[in-house]
């Protein structure tokens, strides 16, 4: 799909309802992702917290099941983003397949790719993928024989969400 098309794409995709869901910058078009939001937040307060930090960016992020790097990768934030009106359009795409981890590992990992999308809404300077790759590439790891990028910021958040959600 042209760049055009994404952003088209994402503008016509309604926003989660205020009441009781996750803050409005963080959204879903799946009810099951909008539940799995909701789980996060009220179990794990660094889940919680990583809502809140996306809630006071000018961001907006689209959390939705999907298949990463050809079924290599089990959670991505994808590679592109979109600018408009001062705001910034991110995707976050997780596997749904419970038959490779347990629920609270599919928090966990949720986690983990908002955590990618907060590295981003932290620098101001990435509008585009030439930026976001530029960025990965000065604070981030290269993946091992696959496109991408990985952060020791996004496993500590994950690692702490799994704690978290073993005491709940």
């Amino acid at each position: 799909m042209p760049r055009v098309g994404i952003v088209i794409a994402m503008l016509c995709l309604p926003p989660t309802p205020a009441t009781g869901d996750p803050p409005p910058r963080v959204r879903s078009t799946d009810a099951a992702m909008i539940t799995l939001l909701r789980e996060g937040e009220r179990r794990s307060k660094t889940f919680g917290d990583l809502l809140e930090a996306i809630g006071r960016s000018n961001g907006i992020v689209y959390v939705e099941f999907g298949v990463c790097a050809f079924g290599h990768l089990d959670g991505c934030l994808l590679p592109f983003i979109e600018s408009t009106h001062g705001e910034r359009y991110l995707r976050v795409i997780v596997t749904g397949d419970k038959t490779r981890r347990g629920h609270d590992r599919l928090l966990a990992l949720i986690a983990h790719e908002l955590q990618h999308a907060i590295e981003v809404l932290e620098h101001p300077e990435v509008v585009d993928q030439a930026s976001m790759d530029s960025m990965y590439r000065r604070l981030g790891i290269p993946l091992t024989g696959r496109q991408g990028y990985e952060t020791s910021g996004a496993h500590r958040v994950e690692d702490a969400v799994l704690r978290e959600l073993s005491r709940s």
